[in-house]
């Protein structure tokens, strides 16, 4: 059976970072983020934060809260991985789905000041991050609508990321083997 890592945060967090960090000890890695920015792409919607924004939304209003979670799947059954880490969780319902299919799950919250997650999102350089402060604000609004806040708060492991690199690759690795033992049914 296979154990999913469903890593979990608000924009700039370093919940991708942290993925790759995990991932870096040999396991399949798959961005639900990235599943929904190709759905958007294959859809004909353009990628500035507004459109994805509402994109998002529009997604899980037609297809149900747990739609993200449907899009990753067949990359999660084609990996020959027993750890899958699902960079991207946003609400209960996907967390929900991916234990209805069998899979162990362990929920982690990266969790950083909002200050430093739009610095980060400043330098990042892609077309869906915010250019001001208030629009950081008005997506983590978007992003709380659809369940993140519920995911942080009942996350199995929180790692704070307001360090340096260095600090966040110490702290992953301190938390691995308690992400690794989580592998329960709940």
């Amino acid at each position: 059976m296979k154990q999913l890592v469903l890593i979990s945060g608000m924009p700039g967090s370093g919940k991708t970072t942290v993925a790759k960090l995990i991932g870096e000890h040999g396991f399949t890695v798959v961005s639900m983020g990235d599943a929904v920015r190709e759905e958007a792409e294959t859809r004909g919607v353009g990628g500035d934060i507004v459109s994805m924004s509402r994109f998002m939304v529009k997604l899980r209003r037609e297809l149900g809260d747990d739609a993200v979670a449907r899009l990753v799947e067949k990359k999660i059954e084609e990996s020959d991985s027993k750890i899958i880490v699902v960079d991207g969780l946003r609400s209960l319902r996907e967390a929900e789905y991916f234990k209805s299919k069998g899979y162990f799950i362990t929920r982690i919250a990266v969790l950083a000041p909002a200050s430093l997650r739009y610095s980060r999102l400043s330098n990042r350089g892609r077309s869906d991050d915010p250019e001001t402060l208030r629009e950081l604000e008005e997506r983590d609004r978007v992003e709380l609508s659809v369940g993140l806040g519920e995911v942080l708060a009942l996350s199995d492991v929180y790692i704070v990321n307001d360090g340096s690199l260095k600090e966040l690759e110490e702290a992953v690795e301190s938390k691995l083997k308690e992400i690794l033992s989580k592998n329960i049914d709940r």
